[in-house]
Formats: C-alpha cells, sequence, structure tokens
C-alpha cells in the first residue's frame, strides 16, 4: 500500500520537475512523423478575440508549437480578431500585442478590426462573419487545424464563446475537401472554478494523469502481444504506435516557459490591472493547455 508521505512527494516532485521540465503529449496534432491511428497537422492557426488573449490563456501552446514550428516540422500562425477596442484603447491594444508576440516568438501573425467583431462584454459575434473572416486564412496558409475558446470561452466572455461556433461554421461550408487532411477544430477546455486557480499545483495534476495513461496504452498492449502467442487467429499484435495518439491534447510548461508567459502579459501594460496580478498567479492557463476535438 502507498503511504500518503509517499504521494505527497511524488505530487510535489512532479510540481518541482515542472521548473526544469516542460513536457506536451500533443499527437493528435503536430506530431512529427505519421504513426498508426494519428492524423498529422502541419498548419496551424491559433485564433483568439482580444490582445492578452494569447498570454493569458494559450501561452503553453503558442511556447510548444513555436518550438516545433522552429524546427520546421509545422508551420503556427496567429490570428486575432479585434483591436479590444472596447475601451476606446484599440490602437494602444494593437501595439501591445505586437511587442507580446515578439516575445512569445510569434512571426505570422494578423490582427484584424472588423466593424461586426468589436469587443463588447455582452454581445455575441456572428458565427458566419467569423467563419468568413477564417476562410482566406485557412486558404491561402493551408491550414488544416484551428485552435480557439470552447463554447464557454474559458471566462465566459461572449467574444470568446463565439469563435468556435465560427469555426464550425467555416468547416461546415468547406465540406471538408478543401483541405488534407481536412480542417480540424480543438478548442481549449474551460475548466471549473476551483481548477482554473489551481496555479503550477494544476502541473502535477496533469503530469500524473498523462503518465497514468501511458502506463495503461503499455499494459495494453503487452496483454494483447501474450495474448496473440496463444490466440493468433483472433488477436494479432498491435503495431508500434505513438502511446498518446488517443490521448487529450495538452501542453505543459515549464518554468521557463512560465517566465516568458509573463512577460509577454507585461507587454499589455494598458490591461495590468490588480485582478490581473491575480489571475497569472493563479491560473493554470499560464501553465496548462488542455484541448478537445469538436467535430460538425
Amino acid at each position: 500500500m502507498i503511504s500518503p508521505t509517499a504521494i505527497v512527494v511524488l505530487f510535489f516532485s512532479l510540481i518541482l520537475g515542472a521548473v526544469y521540465q516542460p513536457l506536451d503529449s500533443n499527437s493528435l496534432f503536430a506530431t512529427q512523423e505519421a504513426l498508426e491511428r494519428d492524423v498529422v497537422s502541419k498548419n496551424i492557426l491559433l485564433v483568439t478575440a482580444h490582445p492578452d488573449d494569447e498570454s493569458l490563456f494559450f501561452a503553453p501552446t503558442i511556447l510548444a508549437l513555436q518550438q516545433k514550428s522552429a524546427n520546421k516540422s509545422i508551420t503556427f500562425s496567429h490570428l486575432c480578431l479585434s483591436y479590444g477596442n472596447a475601451e476606446g484603447l484599440g490602437e494602444t491594444r494593437k501595439l501591445e500585442l505586437s511587442r507580446s508576440l515578439d516575445i512569445l516568438g510569434v512571426s505570422a501573425r494578423w490582427v484584424i478590426d472588423h466593424p461586426q467583431l468589436q469587443d463588447n462584454q455582452i454581445a455575441e459575434w456572428d458565427a458566419s462573419v467569423i467563419a468568413d473572416i477564417l476562410k482566406p486564412y485557412v486558404l491561402d496558409l493551408k491550414i488544416d487545424t484551428i485552435l480557439t475558446f470552447d463554447s464557454s470561452g474559458i471566462s465566459d466572455h461572449p467574444n470568446h464563446k463565439s469563435i468556435p461556433a465560427g469555426a464550425l461554421t467555416l468547416i461546415k461550408n468547406l465540406g471538408g475537401t478543401s483541405s488534407e487532411p481536412p480542417l480540424r477544430l480543438f478548442t481549449l477546455i474551460s475548466s471549473s472554478l476551483p481548477y482554473k486557480y489551481t496555479s503550477v499545483f494544476s502541473v502535477a495534476l496533469d503530469k500524473i494523469e498523462i503518465y497514468i495513461y501511458r502506463g495503461m496504452q503499455k499494459l495494453e498492449n503487452l496483454i494483447i502481444r501474450i495474448l496473440s502467442i496463444w490466440y493468433p487467429d483472433i488477436l494479432t499484435p498491435i503495431h508500434p504506435r505513438n502511446p498518446d495518439a488517443n490521448a487529450t491534447p495538452i501542453f505543459i510548461s515549464g518554468y521557463l516557459e512560465y517566465k516568458t508567459a509573463l512577460e509577454s502579459m507585461k507587454a499589455h501594460e494598458s490591461q495590468l490591472l490588480w485582478f490581473r496580478y491575480l489571475y497569472v498567479a493563479f491560473s493554470k492557463y499560464m501553465w496548462v493547455n488542455t484541448y478537445v476535438e469538436v467535430k460538425p
């Protein structure tokens, strides 16, 4: 029986491990090579609603995919759908976004100012307008994977919540025939309020889940290989494949990545209100991004 002390030691060891070693389990998009049952994404587009979304919610994703982009294994681009002009600071926030993306290392980026997609705390955006805006980027860049908010928008912001509906509208309009592999949508999972503010502790929780999943996958493969010796006509050995092929896509930052995310948020000087200092100190999204695929 595992003692409570051992569990505590394991938990804090994983937390300390995050200081030195980031971890990503993202074979559902951005694998280096195609393995059995994998669908490989090569051209990925992150879509956000406002300047500072990239720092507050998607930094672990951006930093992990930028590293793969630098190795030429994928292309990674970012599109922001507004200047964030709710308080008349649109031009200022546009410049702040540029500085933030410089810190995060994103060179392929665009920010647009559309009359029907203005920063608004109470109004949702039209899905068809979002789809029309996304379409030329998807086709010109040969995008096969879109990353964005889920239908809860992480912070329940109506602009955030509108984007996945727009992306799904585009996928339906394209009919799955305009890209190979077909265009897919992955959304950042909105966590419950207590879990949302677990900060670095979320690293330990998610790493434990990943290690358990990988262990179960290896055990499953071993059992099937052993049974196939006696029952070759019923069971055949599984071909080698990525152990995370069917796992939830997840990016986990280390301390250096978290530090970079903080620096990128500091670029948004106009948004550095007291509650955002609390957010960057306690939010799990500064450390962990977990996605789910959404299909039409």
